[in-house]
């Protein structure tokens, strides 16, 4: 297997190939901090993150991908709360998908992070709010 890593549109793209193969590649798509961000406490999409959802269902297609949509939060609230929250962003992130005509079987997974993996610092306000 090789791993391969490409930018489109502010997004990276990481995927590992399946030598030869028919059957879908696995794939992460890592938002950096200023693609999609949610309000403070937040689950829902906000229209204005509707035109990079749909690029992104369309280059999973095109490229026979299945993905894995993880969701993360800022460090403010409990663990077990900012954990719930988290899985409640993936979770939409996955309907918004889904609503776009990205078919099920391509989302082979949802994560929740919480807390633990924080995309930015959770040391300024400014960094909490990615």
């Amino acid at each position: 297997m090789r791993e391969n890593s490409i930018r489109i549109n502010a997004l990276e793209l990481k995927n590992i190939d399946i030598l030869n193969s028919e059957a879908p590649k696995e794939m992460t798509i890592v938002l950096d901090e200023r693609s999609l961000n949610f309000d403070f406490d937040k689950s829902n999409v906000k229209p204005e993150y509707y035109d990079l959802l749909n690029n992104i269902k369309e280059f999973v297609e095109q490229n026979n991908y299945e993905i894995t949509i993880v969701g993360h939060t800022d460090s403010i609230g409990s663990n077990a709360y900012n954990f719930k929250l988290s899985r409640r962003r993936a979770e939409s992130v996955k309907a918004k998908l889904l609503e776009f005509g990205l078919t099920e079987d391509r989302i082979v997974g949802i994560e929740a992070m919480g807390e633990e993996q924080p995309i930015a610092t959770n040391e300024t306000k400014e960094g909490r709010a990615q």
